[in-house]
This record gives structure tokens, sequence and C-alpha cells, in this order.
């Protein structure tokens, strides 16, 4: 689309990474209320959304199309990861600096560029007007945390689920059309409390237990039940292990953290049971706690929804486009458990996510601002 507000978009985001957002650390008011108000000043009509405790976590953009239609909701999340050790920047985190045709800082690429794309997306449609349905467009404040109060928020708000959404996070290889799904336990491994240094009451260690446990699951065996769809197969980690108490204390407890990833075929169910299994050989008596779970998810190559946004990609980047799927999961597990498809759609070039030095190429926000306009209209537009 040559005639895409680069200039406009780039100052936008550079503003909005200017603003910190770090999930967990700052309030996400600031940065709500900036893009509140640039929404507002463009002449269009945004609402914030509030989580059940009554705080801030999303601003939400409705668009009605000129007669009904599908709903299609476009994603971006305008929280950020940590900034981490300022030290290590060659610029301050936070400076939302342009460079060598980079924006540079923390949430240029992760994903506050998308949402300021998809800021000028909505005022597009805004002036233009949509022929058929409706447009949705989300930014969510609560999405670095892992809670995704923001989606959450969004969910209630409409009622009814859209039929469609896309998310806006960076990256333009290819449309990810689906995502391994997970599942996150807390084990508990009890133990008998001695002293360390006593000769003849020894006690039981709690940790000799989780680290028995952690080694079966360094070179994991899965039930031989492959998923065409992800051909890398399911996975499992142990993230975090803890127990004991100074040095002389033989440790009765120890807390150990799971992560195990999903397929369609080797489900929540059978990954739970798969858990079982091993913890009861390492000890009969551990807990198991299931802290979250969500599907995998696959929206087919040949969807409606794919077919929009890999045909609206190759015209705007002039390249080939296929789908593929990811390891990681992302909001597409949670709305897929809603029964919303989802593909998290090609964004901009990037590097150093979630670490420093975080940029986004300016260079590709224009095909990725030609695409979100063409793919929401072929969405949109056809019965």
């Amino acid at each position: 689309m040559s005639n895409a507000p680069i200039e406009s978009i780039v100052e936008l985001a550079s503003r909005l990474v200017a603003t910190p957002s770090c999930a967990g650390i700052d309030s996400p008011q600031p940065v709500l209320s900036l893009v509140l108000a640039w929404l507002e000043e463009h002449g269009l009509a945004p609402r914030l959304l509030d989580d059940p405790s009554g705080k801030p976590v999303a601003v939400l953009l409705e668009i009605a199309g000129a007669e009904p239609g599908p709903v299609l909701c476009l994603d971006a999340c305008i929280d950020t990861a940590p900034a981490g050790d300022a030290s290590q920047w060659t610029m301050p985190p936070f400076s939302g600096a342009i460079r060598d045709g980079r924006l540079l800082g923390r949430g240029a690429a992760d994903s506050k560029a998308g949402v300021a794309i998809l800021a000028h997306v909505a005022r597009h449609f805004v002036q233009c007007g949509l022929p058929r349905g409706t447009l949705h467009v989300l930014f969510d404040a609560d999405e670095h945390t892992g809670r995704f109060g923001g989606v959450r928020a969004y969910l209630d708000a409409v009622g009814t689920p859209p039929d469609a959404a896309s998310l806006g996070y960076p990256g333009n290889l290819a449309i990810v059309a689906g995502s391994r799904g997970f599942l996150r336990a807390r084990l508990r491994f009890a133990g008998i409390a001695a002293h360390s240094g006593d000769a003849d009451r020894r006690g039981v260690n709690a940790l000799t237990k989780a680290a028995a446990f952690a080694l079966k699951l360094s070179d994991p065996v899965f039930p031989d039940m492959p998923d065409a769809a992800f051909p890398f197969g399911p996975a499992a980690t142990v993230t975090r292990i803890e127990g004991g108490e100074g040095f002389s204390v033989v440790p009765d407890l120890a807390t150990c953290h799971v992560d195990i990833r999903l397929t369609r075929t080797f489900d929540s169910g059978m990954a739970t049971c798969w858990l079982n299994d091993i913890v009861r050989s390492v000890d009969a008596e551990a807990g198991i706690e299931i802290v979250g779970s969500w599907p995998a998810y696959v929206v087919p190559r040949d969807s409606r929804l794919v077919q929009s946004f890999v045909q609206a990609a190759r015209a705007a980047f002039g390249r080939p486009f296929g789908a593929d799927v990811c390891g990681p999961s992302n909001i597409g597990n949670l709305l897929a458990s809603h029964g919303v498809p989802t593909v998290c759609a090609p964004g901009v070039g990037f590097a150093n996510m979630h670490a420093a030095d975080e940029w986004a190429d300016i260079d590709s926000i224009g095909p990725v601002y030609a695409m979100y306009c063409e793919a929401a209209l072929r969405f949109l537009s056809r019965p």
C-alpha cells in the first residue's frame, strides 16, 4: 500500500516504547492512556476494559461494517517483558530512538510496533468504512504476565467470541496457524528432616527426590503417538526446583515446577497420566498440582482466515508465504479453547526480543500495514 502512514506509525510506536509497561513492574495505566488518547484524537471511539478486580487491562475498538457479517479481532500486546540490566543496553531501554532504520527499545518489536500499526489500520477503516462485518482491534496490557487478562476481559465484554482472530507478534517468515499447548504442574516431594551432620539419623532428603525426578525428565520418552501437524512432538522441562534451608538441615520439602508442551494426540489428559507415572516411580506419596493447561491448536491451511492472510502477505511483501505451526504457545491457544481460530500474522522484522538492544525494522512496517488492511477486507468481505 503506497500510502501507508509510516511516519505517523513510527512516531506513535516510539512514544509507546518510551512509556514503560513492563509486565509485573509498571502500571499499565500510562501506556493504555496514551493509546486511548491517540485513538480519540483521530476520531475513533475506543473503550477501556478492566479485569474483575477493576484494574485496566486493555483497550478495545469496535468498527462495524455497512452490512452484517463475520467478526475479526486484531490483537497486539501493549505490555512488555522486563528491560533487565540497563547497563547492557547500547541505548536506554525506553528511549524509543530511531537509528539506522530501526526503532530501539524494550517492546519495539514485541509488540508496540504492532500496536501502532493496528491503531492506524483501525483509523483507516473508520475513515474508509468496512463494506461488511465487524472489526475488533484489541490492545492487551496483561499479556506478558501470562494471565492474558486483556483477552479475557475482551471475551467477557463482547459476550459472543469473534469468528476469527489475528495476533500482532513480530516476525514475517510465515503465517503461524497453530501451536503446541501446555500443561504446567507443581510437584511436592516430602522428606524427613534431620541434622545434616548426624551420623545415625540421616533423614530423607526431599531435594534428592526432586533431583531424581528432574533427571528422568532430562531425556523424556513420550508415548508413540505422532501428530502430523507437530512433527517435533511434545516436550517436558523442569523449570524450577526449590527446597532446603541453610547447611545443617536435611530438606523435608522440595517443590518442582514442570512445563509440558502438548500436541493434539498427546493432550492434557495423557500428559497428566504420563507425568503421574514418572512422579510415582520416584515417590509414590508426592503431591501433583496441575496449575494450568491449554490445548494445542491448528487452523486448517485452506481456511478462509489463513488464506486471507496468506494472500494478503504475498501481495504486501512480494514473496511467497505459507502457513506453519510453532512450538511455543500464544494467545491463540486460549482463543482456540473458546472456539476462535487464530493466526499469528506476519509482523515487523526484529532482533533481540526479550533481550538487551531490542529493535524493530522500520522498513517492514509498510508491508505489515498493507497486509492487515488487505487481509481484513478479504476475510470480512466474502460471504
